[in-house]
């Protein structure tokens, strides 16, 4: 395993109030994964969180103390995520950490419940947001299972028939029961379910399928390199159904790697667009030399960042101790708290840990990022 310590970087403003005298810093774990399978995604998120943190400490940091980072590489690993994890806790202390992918998340909640110990996946599982059963955990966007209800619903609101292609496990797997519930509910009509390996080298098979079934719109639960995959051999074969792709699925990256074939499809993007709002967060990512900063994981990693900021804020506003319970009973308070504005807004209570209804559905569009829908789900 791999440890990085991280202090001040980069220099910027920040919406929060500091000027205590210097305090002992802020210390913070983060288990990432710049090793193993998709950290295409967990490579400029974990910056962003890093880059974010960064910019508070170069304005005094929180209240007058530093944040601290300490990172700890697990590849996707669960068990190396099981003993960073204990490491971090145990050794370091740390009240909060940054996490990862679906099935290391999943083998943290015992740990995270048992040490009372905040831990803020990159995964949107919906049993990440269940307040009873993962008290510790929170995340910034709205779950797997409500962003494939949304897409659902976008269908039914077009007009059309569906497919589904997903990778067999993790994220793709997730949301899956839910999308065949609210098709079922709405009457959507599935018309072939088909699984993708996470980086496919062809989806001819599963495409002549869809379009013998009348598909009007494809489910992709899966990679950015699978959704360039589906375009381009959409394309390939002349059919011109749209693919809506999850959080994952639909990036910048997506848009670059499929070029022209990218145009019109659809995404459940995860964050406000590089550039779309005026606010000093947005300001200082459009400023920054980062090499992916168009990307939506480097945005929500920021996002995360500022919104753990926000938080620990609050405890100290209220002359409290860093603990874990502490910082849940500061993230319990938030309420249409949108971070640097860079995500939905955000609200969470005692018993419902979903952090927003709002999932949006954009479209490629001249080569950018479009919103399309702004879908307000009830919860």
């Amino acid at each position: 395993m791999k440890t990085k310590l991280i202090f001040t970087l980069v220099a910027a403003a920040v919406l929060l109030i500091f000027g205590s005298p210097a305090q002992a810093d802020i210390i913070l774990g983060a288990i990432s994964n710049r090793t193993g399978p998709t950290s295409d995604s967990s490579i400029p998120h974990t910056d962003g969180v890093l880059h974010a943190y960064a910019w508070i400490n170069s304005m005094g940091g929180i209240k007058g103390q530093k944040i601290k980072l300490i990172e700890i590489d697990c590849s996707y690993d669960i068990p190396k995520t099981v003993a960073a994890f204990k490491r971090l806790v145990e050794t370091e202390k740390v009240p909060l950490v940054h996490g990862f992918g679906t099935p290391d998340s999943m083998a943290i909640i015992p740990f995270s419940t048992r040490t009372q110990t905040i831990y803020m996946p990159l995964s949107y599982a919906k049993e990440f947001s269940d307040a009873k059963n993962a008290p510790y955990y929170f995340t910034t966007n709205s779950t797997y299972n409500d962003a494939g209800r949304s897409a659902v619903q976008f269908v039914k609101k077009q007009g059309g028939k569906l497919a589904l292609l997903y990778n067999n496990g993790g994220f793709g797997l997730a949301p899956i029961a839910d999308i065949k519930d609210e098709a079922k509910k709405l009457g959507v009509p599935i018309v072939a379910d088909e699984h993708s390996g996470y980086a496919p080298t062809d989806v001819v098979q599963p495409i002549l399928k869809f379009k013998e079934a009348g598909a009007d719109y494809i489910w992709m639960g899966n990679t950015t390199s699978a959704m360039t995959v589906l375009a381009k051999d959409l394309k390939k074969q002349g059919f011109p159904t749209k693919a809506i792709g999850n959080i994952y699925a639909a990036t910048e990256a997506f848009i670059r790697n499929a070029g022209p074939d990218a145009e019109g499809h659809y995404s459940m993007y995860g964050g406000t667009p590089y550039g779309a709002v005026d606010t000093p967060a947005m300001k200082q990512i459009m400023a920054s030399t980062y090499f992916d900063k168009l990307n939506t994981d480097y945005i929500r990693g920021w996002a995360q960042a500022l919104l753990v900021a926000e938080v620990v804020k609050i405890t100290l506003d209220a002359n409290k101790k860093l603990t874990g319970p502490n910082l849940k009973a500061a993230f319990e308070t938030l309420k249409d708290f949108t971070p640097g504005g860079l995500i939905p807004p955000v609200t969470f209570t005692a018993d419902d840990h979903r952090p927003s209804m709002v999932v949006p559905v954009y479209q490629v569009q001249g080569g950018k990022m479009v919103k399309v829908w702004d879908n307000r789900m009830s919860r």
